[in-house]
């Protein structure tokens, strides 16, 4: 066969059609991997140590704002805010405490939010994501695991950190005594996102 045969004006035009096709699936693939819509459902929980008795709590108002494209990382960010004084531990004397000045200080600090700075990749379905916590009005630098797995076309994330409440003044007067209330608090956030 010829090259002037094989360079036909009818096989290049074929060619160049499913080259462009080839690249708008690829497009299409990419831009399905970018996850923006939160759905209804986000829970920010935790699980505190009082006197070596686990109390678990959340926060029945959460917010969150998510761009999560897992093959472009350095465009990815999320921000969760919670609404302080919706914390629920599970009775009414218990949520005044947390909502109070040695806590939460609901009134003067109205919100707590995490917002990203970056992703790595930690393995299969894993991230961490660097980025600023600020609760009671501080602000501190926070490292946080995000794993992920698919549910239907939607992308669950599921992010878990240790919260050192000495570190935003978590627990003041009695409430400092971590031997009383342990330092550390277990903080689990799930979110579902899709396309």
């Amino acid at each position: 066969m010829s090259c002037a045969k094989w360079f036909s004006p009818r096989r290049l035009a074929h060619a160049l059609g499913a080259l462009a096709a080839s690249l708008m699936f690829c497009a299409g693939a990419h831009a399905a991997d970018v996850y923006s819509q939160v759905r209804p459902g986000a829970d920010v929980s935790f699980q505190a140590r009082q006197m070596g008795v686990p109390m678990k709590g959340h926060f029945a108002s959460v917010q969150a704002q998510v761009h999560f494209a897992p093959q472009d990382l350095k465009d990815s960010r999320v921000e969760v805010t919670v609404q302080a004084a919706s914390v629920d531990a599970g009775s009414s004397q218990t949520n005044d405490l947390l909502r109070g000045a040695d806590w939460l200080d609901a009134k003067a600090f109205p919100q707590a939010r995490f917002v990203s700075t970056g992703f790595v990749p930690a393995g299969a379905g894993r991230y961490w994501a660097s980025g600023n916590f600020t609760v009671r009005g501080a602000t501190r630098a926070l490292r946080v695991l995000v794993t992920t797995h698919a549910v239907g076309a939607a992308l669950a994330m599921d992010a878990d950190f240790q919260l050192d409440r000495s570190a935003y003044g978590l627990g003041g007067g009695s409430w400092a005594d971590t031997s009383v209330v342990a330092a550390m608090i277990p903080v689990h956030v799930h979110l579902l996102v899709a396309p």
